[in-house]
């Protein structure tokens, strides 16, 4: 298997949350998920985190800022942002 960038670890993640716009996961399940080392792994969500794609909850959870049922709750209230 090919060892993917940053960027392309970034892309892959999402793609996933692309086409399951519900998807919540954590850094674990997320690297499961995309078969990514950890340090590629966290790069990548740090910088959807940073970019605004993703959110992160308060219990670890990341999910797609902005999109699906969570598209009417505030972000405030449901996730630690920067």
């Amino acid at each position: 298997m090919e060892q993917l960038t940053p960027h392309g670890a970034r892309t892959r993640i999402e793609i996933e949350y692309i086409e399951m716009p519900d998807l919540k996961l954590t850094l674990p399940q997320l690297r499961r998920l995309c078969a990514l080392p950890l340090d590629v792994c966290e790069t990548a969500v740090a910088e959807l985190v940073r970019v605004g794609f993703l959110g992160q909850t308060g219990g670890g959870m990341f999910l797609r800022r902005g999109l699906g049922s969570q598209a009417d709750t505030p972000c405030a209230s449901t996730c630690v942002c920067g």
